[in-house]
């Protein structure tokens, strides 16, 4: 067998399962960082240089650090899904002489994405949701370095000379390797007016900010009117994590949420049984949505209350108030290095041999952009830089879909699995929710930080049980709590493609991701602000 293809099936194998029950993985989407678009520094020498002419072209650069012993300075830049765990990976591989890791961010706090809904609807807090990253880091031996990239340029292996990143205030980092994840940022040029009067919903800011505003209006007790423009996963999460907040603060006689989607249908990369299942949330907490709708103008109509202009079948467009817009619609990739679309089969930048990219950055088209391409990329590319430096062969990037999960509300999801042999299966309901809520534990970047959030969430029986549904206090009860919450109630396609023995292989891979979390957990002794915990949920 070719050691190759070995290695490489190996990586994918471990890849999936880690995935699954690894304390660093997540869904989408990807981290978007907003930098300013640099001007790229140039490396190439001077075509002819006289006898006389002393000038570095080069005025600064050091040499390449190269060889198997010599410690490789490797600077990542993002600190989303992609930068944060390809940095922790290449932290934990076996090194002969570790490698010195930076990791650059603009921002202090790394933010899982997935959960920021929860934030909105009071579901998580901030430290749970978006850590410091110098407490995720933690002793792995990463540097971090918060500021923001101004210049990228490449290393120059012919001349023998290290890249660099220019930072602000005129620092800057020396590299052999580069990984640049700095994601994407939300793209307000769609519509005129966005960028002025829109709320994008892609930064920890972006989340203090509607809170900033929805506790305005919850505080002037007037009807409020929001509209969510985007029909993605983002949209439909973001829409129904506003609604529950403004009908549990205000009511929902004095809540109206609509979202406008410029397409026939919502959640199109999504299988169709999500989709669904995301139409009848939608439905139930009475939010409007107005397909083949797009908003093509934003205005402001006054100090509290802005405009959309909105064009769809019929000949005349629509003007319609809200006193909140909220864009989802449309992402662009921040491009740092000009790799935008241009890597090999390897993630390795076209025409570099020592520069990566990840994610958005990377942009190959026949990938979806989210979280879980970019963190599988990420172990991709910390073997591929761990291989370079010791002369072993790089492996091409292979995607796993391993399915989809969406939040619509507290106690709501819909979760969509893919099992071979089987399909897409999806659960819906507080199964889903609970499921979505483990698996995010598990993907949180360390295990400190697995155990911190999975423990304060475990003791919170809100998070977990329907209101109503007494909480089980012996065995017998818990039988009961566990035939309200079956997972395998009005799912015939379940029923239709698996046996009885296929349905448990199911439910025992369900179970056992809970089983071992509350495992690890025991072991840790739940402990809190207030020592060891013996609440039992």
């Amino acid at each position: 067998i070719n050691p190759s293809a070995l290695r490489t099936r190996a990586l994918r194998g471990s890849t999936n399962v880690r995935f699954l029950f690894s304390k660093r993985r997540g869904f989408p989407k990807p981290n978007r960082i907003k930098y300013p678009f640099p001007t790229h520094y140039s490396t190439t020498p001077k075509a002819e240089s006289s006898p006389q002419d002393t000038s570095d072209p080069h005025p600064g650069l050091t040499p390449l650090r190269t060889g198997k012993g010599v410690s490789q300075r490797v600077v990542v830049l993002g600190g989303g899904f992609g930068g944060l765990y390809a940095a922790l990976k290449l932290s934990e591989l076996k090194w002969d002489t570790r490698p010195e890791i930076t990791l650059v961010d603009v921002a202090d706090r790394f933010l899982f994405k997935p959960l920021m809904y929860e934030l909105i609807t009071g579901e998580a807090t901030i430290d749970q949701v978006a850590p410091l990253f110098r407490d995720v880091i933690g002793t792995s031996g990463i540097r971090f370095v918060q500021d923001e990239v101004k210049a990228v340029a490449y290393t120059d292996p012919d001349a023998n000379l290290a890249g660099r990143v220019t930072l602000g205030e005129n620092t800057s980092l020396e590299f052999d390797y580069l990984v640049s994840a700095v994601g994407a940022q939300a793209n307000l040029d769609l519509a005129e007016g966005a960028k002025e009067y829109a709320l994008p919903f892609v930064t920890l800011d972006d989340v203090r900010n509607l809170e900033t505003h929805l506790s305005r209006l919850e505080e002037a007790g007037k009807p409020v009117k929001i509209a969510v423009v985007g029909g993605g996963v983002g949209g439909v999460e973001l829409a129904a994590a506003v609604s529950d907040r403004l009908c549990e603060t205000i009511g929902p006689e004095n809540t109206a949420v609509t979202l406008y989607v410029a397409g026939s249908s919502i959640l199109q990369s999504f299988a169709s049984d999500a989709r669904q299942v995301a139409e009848s949330d939608l439905k139930a907490k009475n939010i409007q949505v107005k397909y083949n709708q797009r908003v093509g103008k934003i205005g402001k109509e006054s100090d509290e209350t802005y405009s959309l202009e909105i064009s769809g079948d019929s000949s005349q467009n629509e003007v319609v108030n809200a006193d909140i817009v909220l864009w989802t619609a449309g992402a662009r990739p921040v491009d740092l290095t000009g790799a935008q679309g241009k890597v090999d089969e390897t993630l390795r930048i076209l025409e570099h041999s020592r520069e990566f990219a990840i994610g958005d950055v990377a942009g190959i088209s026949s990938l979806p952009a989210t979280a879980q391409v970019a963190m599988q990329q990420a172990d991709y590319v910390a073997w591929n830089i761990f291989a370079d430096v010791n002369g072993e062969q790089l492996l091409k990037f292979r995607y796993q879909h391993l399915g989809n999960m969406m939040t619509l509300g507290p106690l709501s999801a819909a979760a969509t699995l893919n099992i071979p042999g089987v399909g897409d299966l999806t659960l819906k309901g507080p199964v889903a929710s609970g499921l979505r809520k483990l698996a995010y534990i598990y993907r949180m970047p360390t295990t400190q930080q697995r155990l911190k959030v999975g423990s304060e969430w475990l003791r919170n029986p809100d998070l977990w049980v329907p209101k109503g549904l007494e909480i089980p206090r012996d065995i017998k009860d818990a039988e009961k709590l566990n035939e309200a919450l079956n997972p395998f109630v009005n799912l015939p396609k379940l029923e239709r493609l698996l046996d009885d023995q296929g349905r448990e292989e199911v439910k025992g891979a369900l179970k056992g991701l809970f089983d071992r979390f509350t495992a690890e957990v025991g072991a840790a002794g739940m402990r809190g602000p207030k020592g060891p915990s013996n609440k039992k949920v």
